[in-house]
């Protein structure tokens, strides 16, 4: 999974041609940064050559990708056997910011970490070395996914380069009006991000939108009781300050799993030549996720994040509005009011009944 900032939506085209031998190819110029490196953080054997190699076809593929997305704010890419040491080994990255997903869904295993430069955003793509080893591998079994984890990360590069140069008043003016729009942005962001590239990799591996739809599932079955126990134990301490970060925390990643799903399905959806058969599982295993208790969310979320990734150049934060208000009628629901209060936030957790826990 990825982990990425605020960041914007932009329709280049969801099956590109990547084929060296069509017509337009060599009239596409290469956008890659030019000083951009490749580190490879351990190996699995002693064989440096092959490493080098490695790094060098990871390099060569970068270039060729450059010519269908702009990566010229791309610094470098660093392939770790050990993906957490490579995490830290970026400088100037905020942690907090650019932690992986870790919990009992997944965890992180590549991300495109946001780096400061000349007061602007520019991105490293971090990748763990098992789940990309095979990308130069044409024959093995793993060879599409290694090629669309790459993908999928170097299309967020490609997106912040577009919020980076479109933005209205430049990066810094991109936030909320408010103290509770800032804290909604933190949480419906993932959404937009995540469905944006989830929806432009898709033609890499059209059947592993499965595994989006599994996780979707498994954390829309299970975020009612997550927050009902939180809410329970609040009851308890009486410290919002403990409950509000897991309200957050689980609301972002359910945000999070339905950029995953529903971009990966609308990006299937949009091939030239979509696999029908595969189309209407997806579309079924969607209807029965509608079906929970907070399934409502599934398709007032496709809308927005589809009304998202149509709207480009980037126009303004209130383009989130949707999402935000989706955001906020999930949390709602589960009985919690935050609310703005001078230049901070309120969050309303009344007791009336059993029913209120």
């Amino acid at each position: 999974m990825t982990d990425d900032g605020l960041l914007p939506a932009k329709d280049l085209g969801e099956t590109p041609n990547l084929s060296s031998e069509a017509d337009d190819y060599d009239s596409l110029p290469e956008t890659l940064y030019e000083l951009c490196s490749v580190n490879v953080r351990g190996w699995d054997n002693d064989d440096e050559e092959e490493a080098r190699s490695f790094a060098g076809s990871v390099m060569g593929l970068a270039k060729t990708f450059s010519r269908y997305l702009d990566l010229s704010n791309l610094q470098s890419i660093v392939i770790g056997y050990d993906y957490r040491e490579a995490l830290a080994s970026v400088t100037g990255a905020d942690p907090k910011k650019n932690a992986p997903t870790t919990n009992e869904y997944g965890e992180g295993a590549a991300m495109a970490m946001t780096v400061m430069r000349d007061d602007e955003p520019w991105k490293v793509v971090v990748m763990w070395t098992p789940l990309v080893r095979q990308i130069v591998d044409e024959g093995h079994e793993h060879h599409k996914l290694a090629l669309h984890t790459f993908w999928h990360e170097l299309v967020h590069v490609d997106d912040t380069r577009v919020f980076a140069t479109t933005f209205p008043g430049g990066w810094r003016a991109a936030f909320g009006r408010d103290e509770l729009e800032n804290r909604l942005l933190e949480m419906v962001n993932p959404c937009q991000s995540e469905y944006s590239a989830a929806r432009k990799s898709a033609f890499w591996v059209p059947d592993y939108g499965s595994n989006y739809l599994d996780m979707l599932e498994s954390a829309l079955k299970d975020v009612d009781s997550q927050i009902r126990r939180a809410r329970i134990a609040y009851r308890m301490h009486g410290d919002m300050d403990v409950l509000w970060p897991i309200v957050t925390e689980r609301v972002r990643f359910l945000f999070q799993a339905l950029g995953y799903a529903l971009g990966h399905v609308d990006g299937v959806a949009a091939s030239s030549n979509p696999n029908e058969e595969l189309l209407a599982r997806f579309e079924a295993h969607l209807d029965k996720i509608g079906e929970l208790p907070s399934g409502w969310i599934v398709k007032e979320a496709r809308a927005a994040s589809r009304k998202l990734f149509d709207t480009h150049p980037w126009p303004g934060i209130e383009v989130f509005s949707d999402l935000n208000e989706i955001a906020l009628k999930l949390i709602q629901q589960f009985r919690l009011y935050p609310r703005n209060q001078g230049e901070g936030l309120y969050i309303d957790a009344p007791y009336t009944s059993i029913l209120d826990l």
